[in-house]
């Protein structure tokens, strides 16, 4: 019993006793230092991958640019398809941005770019000319510039200028109707069928 122990033996108690409290409160002061350090590591090698991939898209989107400065009024004329080999440079450097855009921890910014990028592919919308397909191009690749700029600079990001709201509109306009074009061609309306054209067997005999 606690009342027959002699005060050494009490006092070395009390002091084991305050050794583990004073261990356990160093302990999780380390445990809290450690996580806190690995959390700060954690957020700068994120930075600096978000920095490193931000530079990479940047670069591509700036020579994009160069390029599209540079297409040919005789390719510019043909009219708006797949076909024109200008294309195939375009897509290739957009890949590239969205490769390493896919890298940066910002959601917003990572979401903002893909939503342009998706603009971008729906450069029919732009007129029935390629002169006005490049114009679109070049316009939504200036956009990106300026909002990949803004994060690298760690500054607020840039709203959408109104110019490319408006293309945001006709690209979502144009692919409505795209896709009434083809339900119109698989499904015709019933009203507008010949009767002769109905399967016999739904006559009575």
């Amino acid at each position: 019993m606690m009342i027959g122990m002699q005060p050494e033996v009490l006092s070395g108690l009390i002091g084991f006793g305050g050794a583990l409290v004073g261990g356990a409160a160093s302990f999780g002061g380390v445990w809290l230092t450690l996580s806190h350090q690995r959390k700060l590591a954690r957020e700068a090698r994120l930075a600096e991958i978000g920095q490193e991939a931000a530079d990479r898209a940047l670069s591509e989107l700036i020579t994009l640019g160069e390029f599209l400065a540079s297409v040919r009024s005789d390719v510019a004329t043909l009219p708006t398809d797949e076909r024109a080999s200008y294309l195939d440079t375009v897509f290739g450097h957009m890949e590239n941005v969205e490769r390493a855009v896919a890298r940066i921890p910002n959601r917003e910014l990572r979401d903002r770019m893909k939503s342009l990028l998706i603009v971008m592919r729906r450069f029919r919308a732009a007129g029935v000319r390629h002169f006005f397909a490049v114009s679109w191009l070049a316009e939504l690749t200036d956009e990106q510039t300026d909002l990949l700029s803004a994060y690298i600079r760690s500054d607020p990001l840039p709203s959408l200028s109104e110019r490319t709201e408006e293309k945001q509109r006709r690209a979502a306009q144009h692919e409505l109707n795209q896709r009434r074009r083809v339900e119109l061609m698989q499904d015709p309306d019933p009203a507008n069928v010949d009767p002769r054209e109905e399967d016999n067997t739904s006559s009575p005999s």
